[in-house]
């Protein structure tokens, strides 16, 4: 029901949006930019940090604004915060009556969504010749671009890969200094794990697939969707994906709810329970704030590739805006490296700038996050890449519950993305 609404909204919005998208954007890319010029920007952002420590992220948007506003004075910066949950059909609902912001706060998949149907502005032309291309991430802009052009500028990334429990690892005759580089060497420290009674990771079926799936099919060489557009999770590269975790899952390497979990695994983590967890800048976080420092910082393992996921949060500019080029300027201030540093300070995520790199130097946690980037996946960039996130779930619990093989829950995967690629 959700996603027939969804796709009501879009429906509206394209019509809208067709009538004016041609001479709005043409005209707003070649007007000259007017820094005497009144506007007014509405900024939707989102609760980036918990409760106490939301003062510290108003100071941080007000600082934005207030850099602005030097060199665009007559422009006030009108932040609206709007909550997590159920974000995509709020943005949408609103872009439908014309009432949305001027800028907003996206994620990859949703931007490739967006863009697809026409709700966003490509802003290549809007940035003008220095933006400071060469200062950002390689993957932070891969997930802010959609076939060939830049939807938004990034001000956060987030990498994940394996925190292993030293304890654990030291009895099941692991090096903290040489952590497992492939398949074949986390399996063999898994198999001890379980012999002696511990679970060997996480995995949350109910959560997406990018915490889960993903990043083995890649590590195995394989891709949910190829460049052509057509699925790919039934490949022998990203079968091979499905064989390991089912076979985890058959062995007791995972825990029998990885059918359904969501959050639930990294309590076992903390009991002592199981030798590692996938997790991020914001685990890490989560173990310091309970005093858990028994923990080493591992690399994403790989069957053919080293890779991990690597989400990317930028702004974003709807194609209705009245004001794009004034927007398009303030992004640019909103991800420059001063406020990227600030941002990311209060908020623990990684800046996608070299230039704002320094934020970690004295934090080695954080800096081996950092050091993954190059090599990350910033998720499936696809218009369906969001619609089949429960889909791609269901064919995983199949799998576990024993109703499919790993080759059939795959072709079945394939099929309905297939299906969702084609309506």
């Amino acid at each position: 029901m959700v996603l027939k609404k969804l796709g009501v909204l879009f429906f509206t919005i394209v019509l809208v949006f067709s009538l004016a998208a041609c001479s709005n954007s043409d005209e707003a890319s070649n007007a000259a930019v007017d820094k005497e010029e009144s506007a007014t920007l509405t900024v939707w952002i989102h609760p980036y940090v918990s409760e106490d420590l939301k003062a510290e992220q108003a100071k941080v948007f007000d600082q934005m604004a207030e850099s602005f506003k030097k060199e665009y004075p007559n422009v006030k910066i009108n932040y609206e915060e709007i909550p997590w949950a159920n974000r995509e059909q709020k943005i949408l609902t609103a872009l439908g009556a014309n009432q949305g912001p001027d800028i907003f706060y996206i994620i990859p998949d949703m931007m490739a969504q967006f863009a697809d149907k026409g709700v966003l502005t490509p802003i290549t032309d809007l940035l003008g010749e220095d933006w400071g291309k060469e200062d950002f991430s390689t993957s932070s802009l891969e997930g802010s671009s959609y076939k060939g052009e830049l939807y938004g500028l990034p001000i956060l990334q987030e990498s994940a890969t394996y925190i292993y429990n030293k304890d654990i690892l030291a009895e099941v005759g692991g090096d903290p200094n040489n952590l497992p580089k492939t398949w074949d060497e986390f399996n063999a420290l898994a198999e001890k794990a379980a012999e002696l009674g511990y679970y060997a990771r996480n995995f949350e079926g109910a959560n997406t697939p990018n915490g889960t799936i993903n990043p083995i099919i890649w590590q195995a060489g394989g891709e949910v969707i190829n460049k052509e557009g057509k699925a790919a999770i039934n490949e022998p590269e990203a079968v091979k994906a499905f064989e390991q975790v089912n076979d985890w899952y058959k062995k007791g390497w995972i825990p029998k709810d990885s059918i359904s979990a969501l959050d639930e695994h990294f309590n076992l983590f903390i009991e002592g329970k199981m030798l590692a967890v996938w997790g991020s800048g914001a685990t890490v976080n989560s173990l310091n704030e309970r005093n858990f420092e028994n923990y080493v910082i591992g690399t994403p393992i790989k069957e053919q590739e080293s890779t991990t996921f690597a989400t990317t949060g930028l702004f974003t500019i709807p194609e209705n805006s009245e004001h794009k080029k004034i927007a398009a300027e303030f992004i640019k201030t909103m991800t420059n490296t001063e406020n990227s540093i600030a941002f990311n300070e209060v908020t623990n995520y990684i800046p996608p700038r070299e230039s704002a790199s320094k934020l970690y130097e004295d934090d080695e946690d954080m800096k081996k996050f950092a050091e993954l980037l190059p090599s990350a996946k910033p998720g499936v960039i696809h218009p369906v890449a969001r619609t089949i996130l429960p889909k791609v779930q269901a064919e995983l619990q199949a799998m576990f519950e024993g109703k499919k093989t790993p080759q059939q829950a795959a072709d079945d995967a394939a099929k309905v993305i297939n299906d969702e690629i084609n309506k």
